[in-house]
């Protein structure tokens, strides 16, 4: 089976072959043999986006006119067309997938839509009651197996997301048992849809929303939930991963630098320390936080020069608000010309060297 890569990669090596075919390193058949080792992967195109954005809007016009018309249908004609719907338009899209797969597909992602309709409509139309999550999830339940079932990796990210609103909803609401079944699912369809690293990134985030949701049922304070964060951000930072490291390290250092900041907040402290220690433990905090940034920095993380901009801000406008704007920004800009001068050097410098 060829193995897919994008196209952007797919044109860098054929530009390569072909410059040692025709410097004699390789003969032609063997350039030929090696590219056929290669396949370019699909991806979002405009004859796609068109189509599903077109199906998405038949899909509204559809159930607009539903709505408008609900009072005055029968209960039996709500199902008719609900049921009609969903199933002709997923018959069709299914007619249509080999020929004209990106219409075909399109029409699928219609029926999802339509089916996720349904659930509330039905449950409108008698009366089920129940929380508005609960419908979420049941949404999330009837696209995951077509997303399989299709291999379609934006279907599945579809019903992650559902199952995101799912969790994030349930907020007193009651604890969220689905994600202890829902989460080996997000992390077994990375794997089964090529290693997605958009999919790992909704998956990393499903995960954080449901320890969430576990601490908030045990009702723990502000304070130790925000630090049980930023050690998760700390450790999908630095813990070597045999998943996609960048991924980890990329939301890793967003979750502790959020949460860093978060914690220099000195009302948050309140909880382990008396009320006039509070502003210096935050501070004490603070230090060691900045000198982690720029530690990060040091390694070329910008988005730790970033916390570094905020943390700064925010104790300008707590703290240090009465010093003119105008020095602010005069320190501020020359920390950012600093630092771009650093970056600007060290991308210069050859791997294994030093600067100066």
């Amino acid at each position: 089976m060829p193995r897919q890569i994008s196209k952007a990669n797919f044109s860098v090596i054929s530009t390569e072959l072909e410059h040692y075919a025709g410097d004699g390193l390789i003969t032609a058949e063997q350039k030929n043999g090696i590219m056929a080792i290669y396949e370019i992967k699909g991806g979002l195109n405009f004859i796609r986006v068109v189509v599903t954005i077109g199906a998405i809007m038949v899909g509204l016009g559809i159930l607009s006119f539903i709505a408008s018309n609900w009072d005055g249908i029968s209960h039996l004609a709500k199902l008719l067309i609900i049921f009609g719907v969903f199933g002709g338009v997923n018959i069709v899209g299914y007619l249509l997938a080999e020929k004209n797969p990106k219409t075909g597909r399109s029409l699928i992602y219609l029926g999802t839509l339509v089916y996720g309709a349904g659930i509330f409509l039905i449950g409108q139309m008698y009366n089920f009651g129940g929380e508005f999550p609960t419908a979420f999830l049941l949404w999330a339940l009837g696209v995951v197996p077509m997303a399989f079932q299709l291999k379609d990796k934006y279907l599945m990210l579809f019903a992650n997301i559902l199952f995101g609103v799912y969790l994030n909803g349930s907020y007193n609401l009651g604890f969220p048992y689905a994600g202890w079944v829902g989460l080996p699912i997000v992390y077994l369809a990375f794997n089964y849809f090529e290693r997605s690293k958009l999919l790992l990134f909704f998956a990393n985030l499903t995960t954080l929303s449901f320890i969430l949701q576990i601490t908030l049922s045990y009702e723990m304070k502000g304070l130790y939930v925000t630090l049980i964060f930023f050690l998760i951000g700390l450790l999908m930072y630095g813990i070597k991963y045999g998943l996609e490291p960048d991924i980890f390290r990329v939301q890793g250092n967003i979750l502790f630098g959020v949460t860093g900041v978060i914690l220099t907040v000195p009302e948050l402290w309140d909880v382990l320390v008396s009320v006039q220690s509070t502003r210096l433990v935050s501070i004490l905090f603070a230090l060691v936080f900045i000198v982690l940034l720029f530690v990060l920095i040091r390694k070329g993380s910008l988005i730790s020069l970033i916390f570094v901009c905020i943390t700064i801000f925010r104790y300008y406008t707590d703290t240090f608000a009465f010093l003119p704007k105008s020095l602010f920004f005069i320190v501020g800009g020359l920390l950012l010309l600093g630092f771009g001068y650093y970056f600007e050097r060290m991308m210069k410098t050859p791997k294994g060297g030093a600067l100066a």
